[in-house]
């Protein structure tokens, strides 16, 4: 079975890259999607939805290097649960810009 996701939005906050103890790079940054629709009484709603993403290897550099904060991304990947939490984190293969 295969599953995927995609998310497109703007960056949250500057990435921050940093090194596992065998020197891949991992670069981390969060992504903000939000949508506006009106509920059955005619209000308006506005409803955002926060990402945690994280680039592996060359894709980490490249992202630290040409992504700041407000930037407009896409990022295609899949959710793999945290161990911790229980809760989903999205571990992307793809970072278009």
């Amino acid at each position: 079975m295969f599953h995927t996701i995609i998310v497109a939005g703007n960056i949250g906050r500057d990435p921050e890259m940093r090194y596992t103890p065998s020197g891949v790079a991992v670069t981390s940054f969060s992504v903000a999607t939000s949508r506006q629709y009106s509920n059955a009484q005619g209000q308006l709603v506005k409803e955002t939805i926060w990402f945690r993403i994280s680039c592996w290897s060359k894709l980490a550099e490249y992202a630290n290097n040409y992504l700041k904060k407000g930037n407009k991304v896409l990022i295609e990947g899949r959710l793999v649960p945290d161990p911790a939490t229980g809760g989903p984190r999205v571990w992307n293969d793809f970072c278009f810009l």
